[in-house]
């Protein structure tokens, strides 16, 4: 049985043992399909997870007791990341409440958010 009969015989009314079979076979194969979906996107966010590690390890080295911004962190760090990838490295250490936000005012150029380490 085609989908299109399936979808034809569901729209007149028509129920029978061959359509039960075709629509039981269909929902496992989306359920392989989406099976395989979820495998390769946790595989996807482990591989980005492991790149992001050393780079988030290095930024936890250099916060301290003492606000810091983004573009200072990684300046001490000697990282290469843009500072607009620090909120996202620091989100766990934060929801966890291992680091705070901070306002921080830089000379000449008002206040950035900064990061300390929490007490």
């Amino acid at each position: 049985m085609t989908q299109r009969e399936f979808l034809e015989n569901v729209a007149n009314g028509i129920m029978n043992e061959e359509m039960v079979t075709f629509a039981t076979e269909r929902l496992a194969a989306l359920d392989a399909a989406n099976e395989k979906r979820r495998e390769k996107n946790a595989a996807k966010r482990a591989k980005k997870e492991a790149e992001k590690a050393p780079i988030r390890e290095a930024i936890m080295a250099v916060i301290t007791s003492e606000p810091k911004t983004a573009t200072t962190l990684i300046a001490e760090a000697g990282v290469e990341i843009k500072p607009q990838a620090i909120p996202s490295l620091l989100k766990g250490a934060i929801e966890a409440g291992k680091v705070l936000k901070v306002d921080v005012k830089v000379k000449g150029k008002g206040t950035h958010r900064g990061y300390v380490l929490a007490k």
